[in-house]
């Protein structure tokens, strides 16, 4: 099988919606990979069924949705153009063009998609009262937020697969910043230690959750211990039933990229993309989990150089390259992967943990900010 620029009826099924009838290809990821039945990465992916099963069913939640409000189908698909032209995917822009089906999307939903995409650090609780004002209620706004941070994943995750088939950009010009970006705010600081999330909308509250957010937050009577970030979430069910389980099913998996290493290459994308609470809740298990935080240190005080360990300091590079520009990753990057001593496996591991918190940076920095 060949990836394909756009849906087609023979590789497409329909779903009902409540604006309409939106044509939602199966198996999205592996058919934009061209991955064949005989593809030893179709074998790999096949390790983490779950997670391949939960991707599609969040892309299809989002494209398709049963409820989708004031943010229709197609203008979902016009917005996920976007992003996916503007991440340098040609092949997934042409998958939700055809979804969109000549639909446009309001200019605010665009300008705030392109900016959460390129700088979600640049994030500010007003930006959502513009959404507000362009039409958008607190299910929308979480609706589009899902949405810029899904196709996020998605360009990630396609990346990585072209990588370890051994296609990709041509190598680039020059080698990644010694130096992480940091938040412009001076007084912001990435740190270790227990930080909180104040949300920019007010949460769901979970005493008049309807049946289909509890079902979403996993709520049963005796268990009412729901976040902040869980409770914004769940003013857009459809999406969060899929997602909380992608991403423990990605970070928690058994076997595979040791878990440490999971979270330090979580780490690292948390620093680069500016998302202090990330970056102190996963740096802080990679401490507890290797009980040391040297390489920590070193990663908030120098950004992606200089580790210690051949093997960290390849995992470091290759999820900082699949951060900032996911389109340059190469075979060269995973070949670099491979000779610190990660096996295929433990590289689709780590693309499958970057690609999430492509999606989970974009969801915390949007939608509120960490306070201390």
């Amino acid at each position: 099988m060949t990836a394909t620029s756009s849906a087609t009826a023979s590789d497409t099924a329909a779903i009902g919606t409540g604006d309409g009838v939106a044509q939602v290809a199966p198996d999205l990821i592996d058919r934009l990979a061209g991955l064949s039945d005989a593809s030893p990465l179709l074998a790999l992916r096949a390790r983490r069924a779950e997670i391949r099963s939960r991707t599609q069913a969040a892309h299809d939640a989002l494209l398709a949705p049963r409820r989708p409000g004031l943010f229709s189908a197609a203008e979902r698909a016009a917005v996920a153009e976007r992003i996916a032209a503007l991440a340098g995917n040609d092949a997934l822009a042409a998958h939700y063009r055809g979804l969109a089906a000549g639909a446009d999307a309001r200019p605010a939903l665009v300008a705030h998609a392109e900016r959460v995409t390129r700088s979600p650090r640049e994030s500010r609780p007003e930006h959502l009262g513009a959404l507000e004002a362009a039409g958008l209620d607190a299910h929308g706004i979480v609706a589009l937020s899902q949405l810029i941070a899904l196709v996020n994943y998605q360009v990630r995750l396609l990346a990585g697969l072209r990588a370890l088939a051994g296609g990709g950009a041509e190598p680039p010009s020059g080698p990644l910043p010694a130096g992480a970006p940091v938040p412009v705010d001076a007084d912001i600081g990435f740190t270790t230690d227990v930080l909180d999330w104040k949300p920019w909308l007010p949460p769901v509250v979970l005493e008049d959750a309807t049946e289909e957010q509890r079902l979403a937050l996993a709520v049963t009577p005796s268990n009412v211990a729901i976040g902040a970030y869980s409770l914004v979430l769940a003013h857009e069910p459809e999406s969060l039933l899929h997602r909380t389980p992608l991403f423990n099913g990605i970070m928690y998996a058994p076997r595979g990229l040791p878990r440490a290493e999971r979270e330090f290459a979580t780490a690292v994308e948390s620093v680069l993309n500016g998302c202090v609470y990330c970056a102190s809740v996963h740096a802080r298990r990679f401490v507890e989990l290797t009980g040391g935080r040297d390489a920590v240190d070193l990663l908030f005080a120098g950004g992606i150089s200089g580790q210690d360990d051949p093997r960290r300091q390849a995992i470091a590079q290759a999820a900082a390259r699949l951060t900032a520009t996911p389109a340059a990753l190469t075979a060269e990057d995973v070949a670099a992967l491979r000779r610190a001593g990660v096996e295929d496996g433990e590289i689709l591991d780590l693309v499958l943990a970057v690609a999430i918190f492509a999606w989970a940076n974009r969801l915390m920095l949007s939608l509120g900010e960490a306070v201390r």
